[in-house]
């Protein structure tokens, strides 16, 4: 019989077929990419400093996790001497194994504790810690108290990290609730991997839920790469015209209720339509005020703070681009760029930016956003964080006008854009020729991922990335500035 590990039980609850893949199907599985990676990493990372916050324990980490006979027998030895504080307590039981992130004994009571990246305890938190309780109830080893160590967003740092940055959430009683749910499961996964036949299950909401799946790819192959699973805002309509065996967009009936945007990715492939509303489009831009500041902002938003007065995954500005239209038609760009070691040696990045935009905005002519939302809400945290440029921070605020609405609302639509109104997906079908492959840096992700990297190395990691990230975020706002001219010419 198979032996199932915690994250194969998630795995099981999720989908037979997904569990039935990692015993029997693996060569199926696509190399892991970088943004999962970048999870796992963090998920270490965390794990490690939840250990500070239990000292001096013993650590259970297998050093060979095909042979976990050393790890169990560390665990139960370290646990009959009474050590108080073990890592990777590695458990045995009933075809099953886990290994808990810290075994913690508080005085009489013995304490489990997984740690989790997210700020919340999550609905499958549940489902993974109640098997481990399984496991180390039959193994002998029943904790007292079960808990989800996770993130406190509201944590503000101030110097080192402190054991506040993480909170304590007591879920014993749902744990021991579910104890014959794990049993009757546990059973039913167990006796379906008997059975050397892949599992006959269709597609559904579970493929992506609580995550992707490692196998989405082999079991949506039927599935056209653009679908009506990728209706602009389609929620529950892509299931609903799957069940009537209608895959492709271009094949939705016309009397099927669509949205004015969804009718437009329909007449789009149909008939390569392009929409264009004048009168809204002019409505929308006709007033605003020169000169033209073409703005956007570039952020970190890290897990664990990393500059002082910030908190989890708290987005803070490290970089923004501006793009100066005269109504002449004359242009210059203005940049900022923070320095990564000032995130750590006193300096303040976010006073120097402030500062940078007091040089750079004149005092009259609107500022141009894309999904003006996101930079609002920075200029706004940037006023509360320094009350005495709050005046000049919320007169930009007041001048703050958005190009997304033009093509969210529907106003301008293009083929090309599929189902996104995002500048990525609006740029190609405006100015083909304008593109972001020849740079380095193709996206916002990377920029923030490779200039948080930068801050806990201290410096820039790479000698051309200061100009790789000022090139990428010139590229935004330049594409901005490209966009509203073919508008303008458009009306």
């Amino acid at each position: 019989m198979k032996t199932l590990s915690k994250s194969k039980f998630v795995s099981g609850i999720q989908c037979d077929k997904k569990l039935w893949f990692d015993f029997y199907r693996k060569d199926l599985k696509l190399p892991t990419d970088d943004q999962t990676q970048a999870v796992f990493d963090l998920g270490h990372r965390i794990g490690i400093l939840a250990q500070e916050i239990f000292p001096n324990g013993k650590d259970a980490t297998p050093e060979d996790y095909s042979n976990l006979k050393p790890s169990i027998g560390s665990t139960q030895k370290w646990i009959s001497e009474k050590v108080e504080t073990i890592y990777e307590a590695t458990f045995s039981a009933k075809n099953t194994f886990c290994m808990l992130d810290i075994l913690h004994r508080n005085d009489d009571e013995v304490w489990a504790i997984e740690v989790k990246s997210s700020t919340s305890v999550k609905d499958y938190h549940f489902t993974d810690a109640s098997l481990q309780y399984f496991v180390m109830k039959n193994a002998g080893v029943a904790p007292d108290r079960f808990f989800i160590m996770h993130i406190n967003n509201q944590y503000l740092k101030q110097g080192e990290l402190t054991s506040e940055l993480f909170t304590l959430t007591d879920i014993t009683v749902q744990v021991l609730a579910n104890q014959d749910w794990v049993a009757e499961n546990l059973d039913r996964l167990l006796k379906m991997l008997e059975i050397e036949q892949e599992p006959v299950l269709e597609i559904g909401g579970h493929c992506s839920d609580p995550f992707g799946c490692d196998y989405a790819h082999h079991c949506w192959k039927h599935v056209p790469a653009y679908s009506v699973f990728n209706l602009y805002r389609g929620g529950k309509k892509g299931w609903n015209l799957y069940e009537q065996s209608i895959l492709k967009i271009e094949d939705i009936p016309d009397n099927f209720a669509l949205t004015h945007f969804q009718n437009l990715q329909r007449n789009g492939l149909k008939n390569d339509e392009t929409y264009l509303d004048k009168i809204a489009i002019k409505n929308i831009i006709s007033r605003w005020e020169f000169p033209l500041y073409f703005f956007d902002f570039e952020t970190i938003f890290p897990a664990i703070p990393v500059l002082n007065g910030t908190r989890p995954y708290q987005q803070v500005p490290f970089q923004y681009s501006l793009h100066i239209l005269e109504e002449d038609g004359k242009l210059t760009h203005k940049e900022f760029l923070a320095n990564p070691e000032d995130f750590s040696n006193g300096e303040n990045p976010l006073k120097q930016m402030v500062e940078q935009l007091k040089k750079d905005f004149g005092d009259k002519g609107n500022i141009v956003t894309y999904n003006q939302s996101f930079e609002i809400l920075r200029l706004k945290e940037l006023a509360q964080r320094f009350p005495e440029d709050a005046d000049f921070l919320y007169s930009l605020v007041e001048r703050v006008v958005d190009l997304l609405p033009v093509f969210q609302g529907g106003y301008c639509y293009f083929p090309a854009m599929k189902n996104s109104a995002s500048i990525k997906a609006v740029l190609p079908a405006i100015a083909p020729d304008f593109t972001y492959e020849n740079l380095e840096i193709q996206d916002g992700g990377s920029a923030s991922s490779l200039f948080h990297q930068s801050i806990e190395n201290g410096n820039f990691t790479d000698e051309n990335l200061r100009e790789n990230l000022l090139k990428y975020c010139e590229r935004d706002t330049l594409a901005m500035v490209i966009i509203y001219q073919f508008l303008v010419k458009v009306i």
